[in-house]
């Protein structure tokens, strides 16, 4: 792959397509950012391995990269099917799963840069130092990690959580590694009441809820379209960005009696945000069967939410805007750029 590539008019004409009609204004823009984001590839991205080809995050990236012409695309699940619509896009499928290192060595072989996505699951940190052992020992060049909001300041207010903590272990070993690494750390995604309150919000009924303890005090949430732009930016022009970590949030904290609403219009149902106290929070995700480390970890994340720290102007950071050259998007926004969900957020 010495020739640097270019979307081609085909790619953009074809993506633009795919819009609805009232969507024309985010598709053409969408199609300026690939082109813009991949006009000078650096030869050296190679193969690119994305570790959760299914995810919000990951399924974004992928289909980005393959919208935008790039011929070397591995994407990692754990059932083939899952990924099925990026293989039939050019993607490759490798058998891929956290809590199976065995499957590390294969999915990895001649890769040269990876996203690292990571889902949420108990004690990731365990698992990270074999599969960047792994990447060192098949000559990957350069890691792309997501991560959370100030993992590396350990004296922040998100060191409460398990997972934020569990991040800042694994990036402070990617930065130590050796290896070219980019650190990606995001607020809340704009994503997460439609993935992980879905089947709540989704009833047939009317009103449904949307549950929360975090006292109506604002709350950033960054859009998985720009973390997806930024992931791919690095990736494809990365000797801008080796050795860098960015902060990724939102334009604005919002309330998240402002999430419902919006929620109401985008599912055309009235959409009530129900706030609790912690102890019911708790006490709910406990009986809806989620595991222990998934409650606390919740909760200690709502706790951060109530302490109005978020609504802070200092909680902002530009560098979606410095490194995409436009804004990051309004939850607004979000919403109306329906047609890049996942199966995951549409279930």
């Amino acid at each position: 792959m010495s020739q640097k590539h270019e979307l081609s008019t085909g790619a953009i004409s074809k993506l633009a397509t795919n819009f609805g009609a009232h969507l024309e204004s985010f598709a053409e823009e969408l199609a300026h950012t690939i082109k813009a984001a991949t006009k000078n590839v650096d030869p050296d991205a190679g193969l690119i391995f994305v570790t959760g080809g299914t995810g919000v995050i990951g399924y974004r990236v992928a289909a980005r990269l393959l919208h935008a012409g790039y011929p070397k695309v591995r994407v990692g699940a754990l059932h083939f099917d899952h990924a099925e619509g990026l293989n039939k896009q050019g993607a490759e499928i490798a058998d891929f799963s956290w809590t199976r290192p065995d499957t590390y060595a294969t999915a990895l072989e001649g890769v040269q840069s990876v996203l690292c996505t990571v889902p949420p699951m108990k004690n990731f940190e365990k698992l990270f130092p074999e599969f960047l052992k792994v990447c060192k020992e098949k000559g990957v060049k350069h890691i792309v990690k997501l991560s959370f909001y100030h993992a590396r300041k350990t004296k922040d207010m998100f060191h409460d959580v398990h997972l934020v903590q569990s991040h800042a272990v694994c990036d402070t070993l990617l930065v130590n590694s050796g290896m070219l690494f980019t650190i990606l750390s995001a607020s809340h995604f704009m994503s997460n009441p439609l993935v992980y309150q879905g089947t709540e919000l989704r009833k047939d009924t009317t009103p449904v809820s949307f549950y929360g303890a975090s006292g109506e005090k604002g709350v950033n949430y960054v859009s998985p379209n720009d973390v997806a732009e930024v992931a791919v930016r690095t990736l494809l022009e990365p000797k801008t960005h080796f050795d860098r970590e960015y902060t990724l949030t939102g334009p604005t904290a919002i309330t998240n009696q402002e999430v419902a609403n919006m929620l109401g219009a985008f599912l055309s149902k009235e959409v009530m945000y129900v706030d609790q106290s912690l102890r019911t929070f708790e006490a709910d995700s406990k009986m809806g069967g989620n595991p222990a480390w998934w409650v606390q970890d919740s909760v200690a994340l709502e706790k951060v939410k109530a302490t109005g720290k978020e609504e802070d102007a200092s909680f902002v950071t530009k560098h979606v805007e410095k490194i995409t050259g436009h804004p990051a998007q309004t939850f607004q926004e979000y919403l109306d750029w329906n047609e890049a969900m996942t199966h995951e957020e549409l279930a």
